[in-house]
């Protein structure tokens, strides 16, 4: 199970050198068995890290609220509506 490559990317703009693998191991822990590659899978992980905004403690408080409830952290995140994969190639490249 990996993350997809712009996921990747952005934990590596967005967080220091020495939290990065830390931060990686969490996202994989939200999205657990379907991986970080599928399309809904992408989607949760890019709202987490667009609401962490490259703070670790905002990433482990909406990794948790993604646990418990997924529309929670795609909401605010710009990616709850239907044309959240344009949003995603936005802020994450295509």
């Amino acid at each position: 199970m990996t993350l997809s490559s712009r996921i990747t990317r952005r934990v590596s703009r967005d967080f220091a050198e020495q939290d990065r693998q830390a931060v990686e191991e969490v996202l994989l822990g939200v999205v657990g068995d379907a991986g970080g590659g599928s399309d809904e899978a992408e989607r949760i992980l890019a709202a987490v890290l667009l609401h962490a905004a490259g703070d670790v403690d905002r990433l482990l408080a909406f990794a948790d609220m993604a646990r418990v409830d997924l529309r929670d952290v795609l909401m605010g995140s710009g990616l709850e509506y239907g044309d959240w994969a344009a949003r995603l190639d936005a802020e994450f490249g295509g």
